[in-house]
């Protein structure tokens, strides 16, 4: 019995200076774990590729009414086959080719876009980018359906 006594003595005191060497010990796979899946998930919700689109600043809610001639007015009818101006449907060079004269000649032109339900968005698009591509910096958008 004494010998059991001492031996479960000695037993104690190894795992108390087993204990005491190692000190407090901190588990840091899962907190690695937890960085890689915050990792993969910023990558996969972030955005890294840039908008592409036609770009263009709206007119302030406390911007007045502008006075125009019939010079400075460019209207466009858009197809889904071209661009309707002056009862001529041309392609889209031609058109840029005529909003370059007409902004070359005439400072402040606008452009208006008669947009009717069963012309594709991709037209409105389109036109969009030629007027911006052409210099034309004023852009008004009407219903051709309303008349």
């Amino acid at each position: 019995m004494n010998n059991r006594n001492l031996l479960v003595k000695i037993l104690h005191r190894r795992e108390r200076r087993r204990r005491e060497a190692q000190g407090p010990a901190f588990e840091s796979s899962s907190m690695a774990d937890m960085a890689f899946l915050l990792l993969i998930f910023f990558i996969v919700t972030g955005s890294f590729v840039l908008r592409q689109g036609i770009f263009f600043s709206l007119p302030s809610k406390t911007a007045g009414a502008v006075q125009l001639n019939e010079r400075q007015i460019v209207e466009v009818y858009p197809q889904n086959n071209g661009f309707r101006y002056e009862s001529v449907v041309l392609d889209r060079d031609g058109f840029k080719k005529i909003l370059i004269a007409r902004s070359d000649a005439t400072k402040d032109s606008v452009l208006v876009i008669y947009m009717g339900k069963s012309v594709r968005y991709e037209r409105l698009v389109d036109t969009l980018s030629v007027a911006r591509e052409s210099g034309m910096n004023r852009v008004s958008l009407k219903n051709a359906d309303r008349g």
